[in-house]
């Protein structure tokens, strides 16, 4: 069933690393207080691939542009964006004066060498690799946890 409330645009990105075993990179959200991969609204005049490459940048330091897919120019009016492997509408209970509201949400996976990472002090209480058998402790949405689960049942299929 679709809800007639407001509607925001979202993009997440779950950031793997491409070393073996494979970790998973997560911050520690201050307004949810959980474990969630890196992600936000997409800012005004931003599609949402343009938006995930910012937000990882901007809650990691990691600048994924060279590891995300390319955008495609079809011709002069349109451009055909990577897909996100999923879309999720996800609840967003109210918070500090905010509605509560859903976000459609784009969710990327990228895989990128392990590195060094910083967290935005004002967003997250910390950044984090993830172990497979760590991220199934963590504390997190449920939604998190099932694409989690995809992800990584879909990586040791390949």
């Amino acid at each position: 069933m679709v809800e007639l409330d407001e509607k925001h645009y979202a993009a997440t990105v779950y950031v793997i690393s491409k070393e073996m075993p494979r970790k998973i990179l997560l911050v520690h959200h201050k307004k949810f207080n959980k474990w969630m991969p890196p992600g936000g609204h997409e800012e005004l005049l931003e599609n949402s691939y343009e938006a995930a490459i910012r937000e990882v940048f901007e809650e990691t330091g990691i600048d994924i542009k060279n590891y995300m897919p390319e955008a495609t120019k079809l011709d002069d009016r349109a451009i055909s964006l990577p897909r996100p492997e999923f879309i999720l509408q996800e609840k967003i209970e109210a918070h500090g004066g905010h509605p509560e509201h859903y976000h459609l949400d784009m969710v990327y996976i990228v895989k990128v060498p392990m590195q060094e990472v910083k967290h935005q002090e004002s967003e997250s209480h910390g950044i984090k690799w993830f172990s497979q058998e760590e991220v199934k402790k963590i504390d997190t949405f449920d939604n998190v946890k099932i694409v989690l689960g995809k992800i990584l049942d879909n990586d040791s299929n390949a």
